[in-house]
């Protein structure tokens, strides 16, 4: 069988400049590659397409249908999920900078872990770190009843994702019972939760630059002249109080002289708790603690920083707490559950903001959630303060301590405070990631009921592929571990994946058409041979960017989309054989950002907060924005605008946009009313119609003819026939309808032109 000719040079410079760049070339862009007839013209497009900015925007957005990207979590409110918009950026990043996609996968996963965290090349901050946010952005209940069932669901998400977008393989239904099809047990499945059992969400705290680091050694230097001068003004032969000792319920009291099984992010609770007799410096003024205690102001009051207990069990129907501070909080997160807007009948009291500068007893009403796991986050992230000295389970209703405690005194320095400036500390970048939390492995649940217990599944990965004789994890999590044995050159799973998933956005069609399901229900590879010599090419370097090039500069992508004997697509009606290009209809971000880039509207500023969603009036319910985004969407990307999972772009969904609940390696196609109605009617193709044809004729010396060649080459990569030049005279020079004229003639040009199958097709 004889495959089809070599699709001719626009057609073909058209093609890869979308697929490579999600963008229409430019007559510029044609014109030199035209001109361009030497050997190797059309490799030096593709270098230049893999070079470009462009190219990570285009394919960040294929990445983000696998890890459900979205900026909010659904359900009745909709809230946001802080800072998603980072992770994005991320993706971009990465793939232009051409990360090895082993480091890719084990920065989403284990980035936290890292040794040797991969630095951002002009802002230096913590990259890896970033890469971990896909692990929540996922949907979310704003208030469960059952919050323990909330919890499995999340993380049945997370565990679902992981091992689609990573492995190609299903794995939810082994919840409830052993894979009744693929060698995935029950056990595999809880093993797997553990990871995220042992882990939380945190918003990370980074140092672009390293400054608030240099900033600290000022600060640590500025406080101890202070402290020098102010222990002369304290008795130095007053002992330090001697801590009282703790209750039967004491949980925590800050006493051991190190954080120890509590964890610590940021910078501003220091390395260890304050120990009594030891000087600080509260505010500007020096003080010595008579009694040990955590603090975010034992350094400076501009730093920010969480610190988290570990996990306990809850058993009391109180939990007591001795603490102050100004502008920071303290929250109790309930089998994993965090999300700033509680519902107050179901969390009520479980966030306690503080503001006071006296030691108060406080109190957390748990009687309601005995036997579910919790820890508490003491939370100051702006420029306030918090400090912690004792924590207590009980059931009494009210805390041990009066409020103001005498008990928790401190010496303060006599004498004013310094009037000096003290060195200024920056802000930290925050971002949305995971982090370790107290290990723990998952019970399985008998047929999934997490009401009934079955033996615990230590953490490991599926047996199935990573063997029987895994070692054990000691310490921490495992995510790390878990990467790592995911990506074990003896698992053929992620080169695979990968590889099908590049060949599918390129040819309309993986090499296992079922791109998410490598398991027995998938479909078996149409080229086994092929798969596995591109998945061992592709593990030399992990390149997407060579892979890439390797495959679009393939005489099997060079191919025209139809062949001159019919009797052979008689043979091979679906292409499976790939004896022709696939015809492919563009996806919904690349038709939005053509309509953009044809009409000369197009801002290519890259990055940044998305642009907030345009709402039409039939987008209501709860949730919904205050105000409406731009209709053009701030002339930005599509990647840039705002993904509401109860709001999302109705152009967008027209044109089989995902609904971001789950890994969507193969977006539906497709071909209905409805689309070509949204190009006819939706008011942003009518007004960049018009920008497009506005454009066109303030171009100053063109004539008619000359102004339609260019409409054509810009709309559909060439020029137009001698016919539909004819036709398009004809078009713009007929003044025979009542109110048209020659604006509103080339407007309908150009809004014909944008609403052709050509328009929105790849040949």
């Amino acid at each position: 069988m004889s495959p089809a000719p070599e699709a001719d040079r626009l057609t073909l410079l058209r093609r890869v400049t979308f697929d490579l760049a999600g963008l229409p070339p430019t007559p510029a862009e044609i014109s030199n590659f035209l001109a361009d007839t030497d050997p190797g013209a059309y490799e030096r497009v593709v270098d230049r397409l893999l070079a470009s900015p462009r190219f990570g925007e285009r394919w960040a957005r294929h990445w983000l249908d696998l890890v459900r990207y979205a900026e909010t979590c659904g359900h009745e409110f909709d809230y946001p999920i802080p800072h998603a918009w980072k992770y994005r950026d991320w993706v971009i990043r990465a793939i232009n900078a051409d990360v090895p996609y082993d480091r890719f996968v084990i920065e989403q996963l284990a980035g936290d872990l890292v040794d040797d965290p991969r630095m951002h090349p002009v802002e230096e901050y913590d990259e890896s770190i970033i890469g971990t946010g896909f692990w929540f952005l996922s949907q979310g209940t704003h208030a469960p009843v059952d919050v323990r069932l909330d919890e499995a669901d999340r993380i049945e998400n997370q565990v679902d994702v992981v091992n689609k977008a990573f492995l190609g393989l299903t794995t939810s239904c082994a919840r409830c019972h052993d894979h009744k099809f693929d060698p995935i047990t029950t056990a595999d499945y809880y093993a797997m939760t553990g990871f995220l059992q042992s882990s939380r969400r945190q918003d990370a705290y980074l140092d672009p630059g390293g400054r608030i680091a240099a900033a600290l050694v000022e600060r640590h230097a500025w406080n101890e002249e202070r402290i020098e001068t102010a222990r002369t003004a304290v008795d130095p032969g007053k002992p330090a109080k001697v801590p009282e000792e703790g209750s039967p319920d004491t949980f925590g009291t800050f006493d051991k002289g190190g954080w120890n099984d509590w964890f610590v992010t940021g910078h501003a609770f220091g390395d260890a708790p304050l120990q009594p007799g030891q000087w600080y410096v509260l505010g500007l003024q020096p003080r010595r603690t008579e009694h040990s205690m955590a603090t975010s102001d034992g350094i400076a009051r501009e730093l920010q920083g969480t610190l988290r207990s570990p996990t306990f069990t809850i058993n009391n129907d109180r939990i007591h707490l001795r603490a102050k501070g100004r502008g920071s909080r303290i929250r109790l997160i309930i089998d994993g559950f965090v999300l700033d807007s509680y519902n107050p009948l179901l969390f009520e009291g479980f966030i306690i903001n503080l503001d006071s500068d006296d030691w108060q007893g406080l109190s957390m009403d748990t009687h309601r959630y005995h036997g579910h796991n919790a820890y508490l986050e003491f939370v100051d992230d702006g420029e306030g303060w918090i400090s912690i000295d004792e924590i207590r389970f009980g059931n009494e209703p009210e805390p041990p301590w009066p409020a103001p405690d005498p008990v928790a005194g401190e010496a303060v320095a006599a004498g004013e405070p310094p009037v000096t400036d003290p060195p200024p500390i920056p802000a930290p970048m925050r971002v949305l990631a995971i982090t370790d939390g107290t290990p723990e492995d998952e019970y399985i649940f008998i047929r999934g009921q997490h009401q009934q217990r079955g033996p615990v599944a230590p953490r490991s990965f599926i047996e199935s592929i990573g063997g029987t004789d895994q070692e054990p994890i000691e310490s921490g999590s495992g995510r790390l571990v878990l990467a790592r044995r995911i990506l074990d050159e003896s698992n053929p799973f992620p080169a695979r994946v990968m590889v099908n998933r590049t060949w599918h956005h390129l040819f309309g069609r993986g090499i296992v058409p079922t791109t998410d399901d490598f398991g027995i229900l998938g479909k078996p590879p149409s080229h086994p041979e092929l798969l596995d010599h591109l998945a061992s090419d592709f593990r030399t370097d992990w390149s997407l960017k060579r892979l890439l090039r390797k495959l679009v500069t393939s005489s099997t992508y060079r191919m025209a989309s139809s062949h001159p004997d019919g009797s052979i697509v008689e043979r091979d009606p679906d292409n499976q054989l790939l004896h022709r290009m696939n015809r492919r209809r563009l996806q919904a971000e690349a038709i939005r950002d053509s309509i953009l880039a044809v009409s000369g509207e197009l801002d290519v500023t890259m990055y940044g907060e998305p642009v907030k969603v345009h709402l039409t009036d039939f987008m209501t319910g709860r949730g919904r924005p205050e105000q409406s985004g731009p209709l053009d969407g701030d002339r930005r990307r599509s990647i840039y605008q705002e993904v509401r999972r109860n709001f999302l772009s109705p152009m967008m969904l027209t044109f089989d946009m995902p609904i971001p609940h789950t890994t969507h390696g193969r977006r539906n196609v497709s071909n209905v009313p409805a689309q070509g109605l949204a190009m006819m009617n939706d008011p942003f193709v009518a007004g960049q119609t018009t920008r497009w044809a506005e454009r066109i004729l303030k171009e100053p010396g063109l004539e008619d003819h000359q102004r339609i060649t260019r409409m054509y080459i810009e709309a559909y990569g060439r020029g137009p026939s001698a016919e539909e030049t004819r036709q398009a005279i004809d078009f713009v020079q007929d003044s025979g309808e009542e109110g048209h004229d020659a604006h509103t003639n080339w407007v309908d040009l150009a809004h014909v032109l944008m609403s052709s199958k050509e328009f929105i097709f790849l040949n």
